[in-house]
């Protein structure tokens, strides 16, 4: 069903109000629903609360797709060389946060096993690490995992 966007023109893009519920809504994935999100032509312009639950359902959703991925883009980061003072600039926040997000995501790399073989070798990790570390960045000794 076609119905008039923002702009007055026709949309032939599914009616997004339908999804309500922040379940159906991350089942989409994070490039679905970025796009869905971006794609303000595609809201109605006279928004009811089912609009308005699809809109929080579609944000609540990606918002946690891409908390998941924030820690592999720290780690990447790193490791491609950025300064180190200008990850909390693209954070958004402090370098030890962003530390507090790569730890538990790069402990569980280490301890994950595919193909037999460490998602993420030692040899990164303790990159990453010592880098976060250069800047006085760590976990007290009674966190660690490693003890």
């Amino acid at each position: 069903m076609a119905t008039e966007n923002n702009e007055g023109r026709q949309s032939s893009a599914p009616d997004i109000s339908k999804i309500t519920t922040f379940i159906v809504a991350e089942r989409l994935g994070p490039f679905e629903l970025a796009q869905r999100w971006a794609d303000r032509t595609s809201w109605p312009l006279d928004r009811t609360a089912n609009d308005e639950l699809a809109e929080l359902a579609c944000m609540s959703a990606l918002v946690c797709w891409l908390r998941r991925w924030q820690p592999m883009a720290i780690h990447r980061a790193i490791l491609a060389g950025a300064r180190l003072e200008a990850i909390p600039a693209a954070f958004g926040n402090s370098l030890g946060e962003a530390f507090h997000r790569w730890y538990p995501w790069a402990s569980r790399q280490r301890g994950l096993i595919i193909a037999g073989k460490s998602a993420m070798s030692a040899e990164e990790y303790e990159t990453v690490a010592g880098i976060f570390a250069s800047a006085g960045v760590r976990l007290p000794d009674e966190e660690r995992a490693d003890g």
